[in-house]
């Protein structure tokens, strides 16, 4: 009997830390992003185009947290940019949470995560929404992003 729930145990084990060797946060708020997004299309009446995903340790727990950030287009048609956002993922232990979103009044992108500092370009907001205007940088701040000077 002893024997079998050793083997029970270690085997719980090696299936525990298969697991958390395999998990990619990346990949976690992109599956749980993929699964939002006819919502946000739904409610926006757009359409989300490809999410950028940008990873890095927003909250100094040394996890891989994760941003993802997208833009809306017409269901019309056409290269006009109608909403943007990001959603921001939290590494809780091998499961990602969502607990904000940017909401900037600006056209931007998210570049990188460095030391919880989150760093953006800020673009003109009219077609071919290429025109560099600066580098903004964010920080997120309990479930708040609040931006650095």
């Amino acid at each position: 009997m002893f024997r079998i729930l050793t083997i029970i145990i270690l085997e719980l084990f090696v299936n525990f830390a298969s697991a958390q060797k395999n998990f990619s946060p990346a990949k976690e708020a992109l599956r749980l992003f993929n699964a939002y997004k006819p919502t946000i299309e739904k409610s926006n009446d757009a359409i989300v185009d490809e999410p950028n995903i940008v990873t890095g340790d927003l909250n100094g727990d040394g996890k891989m947290d994760c941003i993802i950030s997208f833009v809306m287009t017409s269901k019309d048609g056409g290269n006009a940019i109608i909403g943007q956002d990001a959603a921001i993922y939290i590494n809780k232990v091998n499961e990602m949470k969502v607990v904000g979103n940017f909401n900037l009044k600006i056209c931007y992108s998210v570049e990188k995560i460095k030391n919880k500092i989150i760093y953006v370009n800020e673009y003109e907001c009219a077609p071919p929404y290429n025109h560099f205007v600066r580098m903004r940088k964010y920080m997120l701040k309990g479930n708040k992003l609040s931006e650095v000077k």
